[in-house]
């Protein structure tokens, strides 16, 4: 709690926990057009129209929490492109990657958006569960300094610096646990609860603060500069996945497919028209400024943490479930396809792709 100067502090970490709580935000406030996005929704109309006269079929979605790396969830469900394979999607936040794909396996969720790795944990403790599609494909993480000497282009150069991460176990903590160990050096890790990371950084606590978008992008228009991207340092990495239970998928395999197409077809619209992907999340997350939203999405295109595709890649999927053996989650993990099914992802690449149309 604030205790007379600290009460501008409070009220900082208040934002900043705000911002966080509603990260996707990042997206939201572009203002700008999108004429092309709405010509494709009105010659979609008579499609959506209809399976609205066929009976929409409403499913539930498990998420860890309205996060700025969820974007294709969200963009798939404002852009209507669930609506477009007949679905009226709703999502619950169950604040824990665990926690979503015990929503699952419950049965309370048809799906579940977070870390794909808990299948593999589940299935170890004699609950099967099958990654289905490709959400986040990098680790969104990159490390922010307010100061102008440090340039870190290699582990080795964190030698001497400090950095502040989410606490343990986090993803975060655990990878920027491994860059200092890559290095050669013993890790230098304050432990930092959600939204005080920046917080601790401008107290001079830390050198360094490893941080998620849209906080990232916020920072640099700051002032701050971007010491290094765990994204380019680790390439690709299964962060986040859409995953589901091998018997609904066994019954239901069509509701599986159309999931995974409103994914695909987010994903093209993030990179085909990323302005109408930004206005398309505007009221839903009104909160971040314009210039750190279009900065933060083109950062996160840029640098492939939002994928061209939902396929979860072997390469990608082995870095994740390293990073479980070496937290002791996972002792022998099966191969790569006794937990992922590429087979929707694919289909979807393939049949259900989003095209900007031409103007009449």
């Amino acid at each position: 709690m604030a205790h007379n100067g600290d009460e501008t502090k409070t009220k900082e970490t208040k934002l900043i926990n705000k911002t966080w709580v509603k990260v996707v935000g990042v997206l939201a406030l572009i203002a700008i057009p999108v004429s092309s996005f709405l010509l494709w929704r009105n010659q979609n109309a008579g499609i959506w129209q209809d399976q609205n006269t066929g009976g929409i079929q409403k499913i539930t979605i498990a998420q860890f929490g309205d996060v700025f790396i969820y974007a294709p969830l969200y963009i798939a469900i404002d852009a209507g492109f669930f609506q477009k394979q007949g679905l009226d999607v709703s999502l619950i936040s169950t604040g824990g990657d665990e926690k979503t794909w015990a929503a699952v396996i419950s049965g309370n969720a048809s799906f579940g958006v977070a870390d794909p790795t808990f299948v593999a944990v589940s299935e170890s403790r004699g609950q099967p569960g099958r990654v289905i599609g490709n959400i986040v494909n990098g680790v969104p993480f990159w490390g922010v300094t307010l100061n102008p000497k440090i340039k870190v282009s290699k582990p080795q150069d964190l030698n001497g610096y400090s950095v502040a991460t989410f606490p343990a176990p986090s993803t975060a903590y655990t990878l920027q646990r491994q860059m200092f160990i890559d290095g050669g050096l013993k890790p230098n890790i304050r432990e930092t609860a959600f939204g005080t990371l920046l917080t601790a950084l401008k107290a001079k606590q830390v050198d360094i603060a490893l941080e998620l978008e849209p906080n990232v992008s916020q920072s640099v228009l700051g002032g701050a500069k971007i010491a290094y991207s765990l994204a380019s340092l680790y390439g690709d990495f299964a962060l986040t996945g859409l995953t589901a239970t091998p018997e609904s998928l066994k019954e239901k395999p069509e509701l599986a497919q159309k999931v995974v197409c409103g994914i695909q077809m987010s994903l093209d619209l993030a990179r085909k028209e990323p302005k109408s992907a930004l206005a398309i999340l505007q009221k839903r997350f009104p909160e971040v400024d314009p210039k750190v939203a279009e900065e933060a999405l083109k950062r996160l295109v840029n640098e492939k943490i939002i994928p061209a595709n939902a396929i979860t890649q072997q390469t990608a999927w082995d870095k994740a479930i390293k990073l479980r053996v070496q937290a002791g989650d996972i002792k022998n993990p099966k191969p790569f396809g006794e937990y992922v099914d590429n087979t929707f992802a694919e289909k979807a690449e393939k049949d259900c792709r989003y095209s900007p149309p031409s103007n009449p």
